[in-house]
């Protein structure tokens, strides 16, 4: 075979057992050093008489030889090392490099076994130039999930250099379990343009490979916790909390208790306590319930939802006292019940309808009324978004005259317009004051514009207003009037050089109480520069200064305006961080409550340092914060930190101490300490427990059956639950010890790029389960770009600067880089599909190509040699003119 320098070539091995014996076989490859394996070849095979099994020999040839042909060797012994047969093939080696710098990964996969590791990538990068150059290195993941702050990062390699680095990309949270992720490394030059790429998979796995195991049901067992609060008003608290997860034939059941003792108060609480049964199509909630719609669904009682996914009822009987040990004056006290509809039209797909009617009681008040609303959603694709909502409640005094029957309504629309570098938010609700809803009488308006034209820079405008005119009513007659509420008004600019980020927020807001004595509206005009430094995701520097003018009115007086101003600042080198704040002036309205407002002074400084010892099992961050008030010239001095010991896999101790930073008003000026130990128990009881084997094959035809010639899908990362398994030869993977319950169960393809989730399904085990599963056939699609160059242009074709993005609709579901010489391959299900090729080699980055085209069922589809422009170097064009 002939290749390129800096290209990889492919080639096959067969290997069959022609005695009539089980043979087990022993595979040696030598390879010289300027070929690196891709493909990795497998040491030890175990053949059944008449077996053939074929693999893959892929390799890269990354550096430059003088030899013509380089012979690659492979052995193949039994197990006393007798030697039975080798085989050589020839690898020829033309042309010159293509480009000033390769870029290579060879690994086609990376496993992780934690959503919260960092990927580490191997990259292979070759330097053809004769003289010392600088790249960048820039990565990204589809879907989005890197941490964008550690790149670009910066290389410098020597004349002719070949060198192997490792890249950690870092996730923003956590790395999606249930979705491959495809990384594109790029390796850009001074002038930025892309001189090189390659492409991986990412998928994240949690145990480590094997064919079977057993399986443990996630978040299932029982727990219990004991808990000792200490605050800074020398008053103790005492928890005590039990909660439990089992399986109960094909239902799931929760549990939670939780009681506290606020033994200074004589406070007994028994809160967020509930128990809760689900099944396929039902599910049924008694004790503490935490819902809303319209109306707030907080306190004690039931809820039962039935019904299937695109149609449900719900339906609630609620008690507004939260606490179950008490029955003290709330302002919500009475009953609710309330049913909802939720359904989606299958007519027009992405669209949803919600109704709801519900009736409640106001105890306290000695009134009841009705509240009806509709909810329409629609999501036209993933960039169009709208919901629209209209309500109506009718109140009265369920004893009095028929004067005090009041009738309220409330209305709102939301819209939401989102791309990769544009995205329009609009969010508007409008109620009137006697309406019964959460939002009585409120005015909201959200509306927020994002834009990014280009990588380094964004733009976000903002106006947020909340304002509310209340009518909230005393007796079943008697009223009151309250209004309030803030507007916000912004415009952030941020622009990244580098490592260092640079930011401005010029902004308004305006705070408004008509009941404070002090100051009914604070308004203040502001602007806050910020600075930003991230070397590595534990070296960074964080840097705000905020400062404007602060107006505080009545209904006699304004003021003339308070120049208030806050620095905020975070520094974080290693495991050491330290948060602190400066300000000076009021800034909120209950600043206005001091004699001297404008005398304000805070300082507050948070050092603290994590740790984690005994493998892991102590860990935590601890530290002190001090606080230093001017006006009253007083200091203070509270420990911060949380602290984890786990004396066993199941018991754990927690120690946690907090305070707020700041504050001039002394009921916000606490702190508390807390200790917990906690222990979790398994299955309560002895339970059957059962097996559960899955086998996957290829279903050629679509039949849903497995015929001869299908083929049995071998190391595919099968996940039930938290638990992972690969599958073996035969496409199975096996569980024993299966307790009964509902398991979610999905399948991901390791081994190609470019496939999406190949199997979801929600999987009920009663006793034990044998399951053969057909998987939609994938088709291996293969092309080439071909280069046009000019005449004057001399220069190889530079295809590293060229990448193929495949959509299926609106969703991008894999990004392909080209090969050196031009070559690329994927692997896809039939469909319609839709091929953007972009050049990153022009300025700016531009798609040059979109083709459109089916994969049958057979695996046809149209031919995929492209001619691109291959240009290398801009053309300087000289108008002459006679004078």
């Amino acid at each position: 075979m002939v290749v390129n320098t800096g290209a990889t070539f492919i080639n096959r091995l067969a290997v069959t057992n022609t005695t009539n014996q089980s043979q087990d076989v022993k595979i040696t490859v030598d390879i010289p050093a300027s070929i690196d394996m891709l493909a990795a070849v497998p040491t030890h095979l175990h053949l059944s008489p008449g077996e053939t099994m074929r693999m893959p020999i892929k390799g890269l040839v990354h550096r430059q030889i003088t030899a013509a042909n380089i012979p690659v060797y492979l052995r193949l012994t039994d197990d006393a090392g007798k030697p039975i047969q080798s085989v050589t093939f020839q690898v020829m080696v033309k042309g010159s490099v293509v480009a000033p710098a390769s870029l290579t990964i060879p690994q086609e996969t990376i496993l992780l076994y934690n959503a919260g590791e960092p990927a580490r990538l191997p990259l292979q990068i070759t330097h053809n130039r004769a003289d010392t150059s600088t790249y960048t290195i820039e990565v990204a993941a589809l879907p989005q999930g890197i941490n964008p702050t550690i790149f670009p990062m910066t290389i410098r390699l020597k004349p002719r250099q070949d060198t192997t680095i490792v890249v950690t990309a870092v996730p923003i949270r956590q790395w999606a379990v249930d979705t491959p992720y495809q990384l594109l490394v790029t390796l850009k030059n001074r002038q930025q343009s892309v001189v090189g790429s390659a492409g991986c998979k990412l998928v994240v796995a949690v145990t480590n490979k094997a064919y079977q195991n057993g399986l443990v049901p996630v978040n299932t067992g029982y727990g219990a916790s004991v808990a000792l609060t200490r605050f800074s008003t020398n008053q103790w608290a005492r928890e005590t909390r039990v909660w439990g997860t089992d399986s109960i034939g094909k239902a799931r059941l929760d549990m939670h208790i939780h009681y506290l003792d606020y033994g200074a108060d004589h406070l007994h609480q028994l809160q967020n306590s509930y128990i809760a049964l689900t099944t396929a199509r039902t599910a049924f909630r008694l004790g503490s319930i935490y819902d809303f719609h319209e109306l707030p669904l907080f306190g004690r009682g039931l809820k039962l939802s039935t019904g299937q996914t695109d149609r449900m009822w719900t339906f609630w009987a609620v008690n507004a006292n939260q606490n179950w040990l008490s029955d003290a004056a709330n302002t919500w006290r009475g009953n609710i019940y309330s049913a909802r509809y939720d359904y989606q039209l299958n007519q027009l797909p992405g669209a949803a309808l919600s109704l709801s009617t519900s009736y409640y009681t106001l105890a306290d008040v000695q009134r009841a009324g009705y509240l009806t609303f509709a909810s329409f959603r629609y999501n036209r694709t993933d960039r169009h978004s709208l919901q629209l909502m209209g309500a109506q409640s009718v109140e009265f005094a369920r004893h009095s005259s028929p004067s005090a029957r009041v009738t309220g309504w409330a209305g709102q629309l939301n819209y939401t317009y989102q791309r990769e570098t544009f995205s329009w938010q609009v969010r508007s609700y409008r109620s009137s004051p006697v309406y019964a809803g959460l939002q009585r009488g409120a005015t909201i308006l959200y509306s927020q514009l994002f834009w990014q034209p280009a990588p380094v820079t964004t733009l976000l405008a903002r106006i947020n207003q909340f304002q509310y005119d209340r009518i909230t009513f005393t007796s079943p007659v008697d009223q009151v009037r309250h209004q309030f509420g803030n507007t916000v008004a912004e415009l952030s600019v941020s622009h990244r050089i580098g490592s260092l980020t640079l930011s401005a927020r010029p902004y308004w807001f305006s705070q408004r109480d008509k009941a404070n004595p002090i100051s009914q509206r604070a308004d203040a005009y502001r602007i806050a520069p910020g600075i930003a430094y991230r070397r590595r995701t534990d070296q960074f520097l964080e840097l705000s200064y905020d400062v404007g003018r602060f107006y505080g009115n009545v209904d006699t007086w304004a003021s003339d305006g308070i120049m208030s101003q806050r620095i905020v600042s975070t520094l974080g080198i290693g495991r050491f961080n330290v948060w602190g704040y400066w300000q000076k002036g009021p800034f909120y309205l209950f600043d206005l409550q001091t004699t001297y407002p404008g005398l304000i002074t805070t300082t507050s400084l948070t050092p603290t340092v994590s740790f984690a010892l005994l493998n892991g099992r102590l860990g935590g961050s601890v530290g002190i914060n001090y606080l230093y008030d001017a006006t009253s010239m007083a200091a203070r001095y509270t420990a911060v930190g949380r602290v984890q010991y786990d004396v066993t896999p199941n018991l754990s101790v927690h120690l946690s101490g907090n305070g707020t930073p700041y504050s001039q008003q002394p009921e916000f000026a606490y702190s508390q300490y807390r200790m917990e130990v906690m222990q979790r128990f398994g299955q309560l009881g002895a339970k059957r427990h059962g097996r559960l084997q899955l086998s996957f094959f290829e279903d050629t035809n679509g039949n849903g059956s497995r015929d001869a010639d299908e083929r049995w899908v071998d190391s595919l990362l099968v996940r039930i639950n938290d638990n992972v398994l690969f599958t073996n030869a035969n496409g199975r993977i096996v569980y024993r010890n299966v307790p009964p319950g509902t398991y979610a169960i999905s399948a991901i393809s390791t081994g190609r790029l470019g496939d999406p989730v190949l199997y979801q399904e929600q999987l009920t085990i009663a006793r034990s389960v044998d399951k053969v599963i057909p998987l939609p056939r994938t088709f291996r699609l293969a092309g080439q770009l071909r280069c046009q160059t000019s005449l004057y242009d001399r220069q190889p074709c530079q295809f590293s600067r060229f990448s193929l993005d495949v959509r299926r609709g609106q969703q991008s579901i894999a990004a392909i880089a080209p090969r050196t010489d031009g070559t690329f391959s994927m692997h896809l299900s039939p469909g319609t599909y839709t091929v953007q090729l972009n050049d990153y080699g022009r300025q700016p980055h531009a798609t040059v190509k979109t083709v459109s085209f089916v994969l049958s069922n057979t695996g046809q589809y149209p031919d995929m040699n492209w001619t691109v422009d291959g240009a290398t170097r801009p053309v300087e064009i000289k108008r002459f003119t006679a004078n």
